[in-house]
């Protein structure tokens, strides 16, 4: 039980820090397209960006991993409790 506890805790940080960093992509890509900023300015936003762009993958990744682990974990249980013919 502590187990799904943990789980379900973890995921509820994971969706809040997707969030949080979909918000940063929003408010980065804002700035970087503002010409009303200067040139450098702009460069550093860019590459905040990227590095948030990349940061977002990985821990997506790690998502669906951990999904498909899960889901593999279920059909090796199915089959060890279903009788075969």
């Amino acid at each position: 039980m502590a187990e799904n506890n943990d789980r379900v805790e973890e995921d509820a940080v994971r969706t809040q820090i997707i969030t949080e960093l979909l918000e940063s992509l929003a408010e980065s890509r804002k700035i970087m397209l503002d010409h009303d900023k200067d040139l450098k300015t702009r460069e550093r936003w860019t590459q905040l960006h990227m590095n948030t762009s990349q940061i977002l993958n990985t821990v997506l990744r790690d998502r669906q991993m951990r999904d498909w682990e899960k889901r593999l974990k279920e059909i090796e249980e199915y089959r060890h409790i279903r009788p075969r013919i």
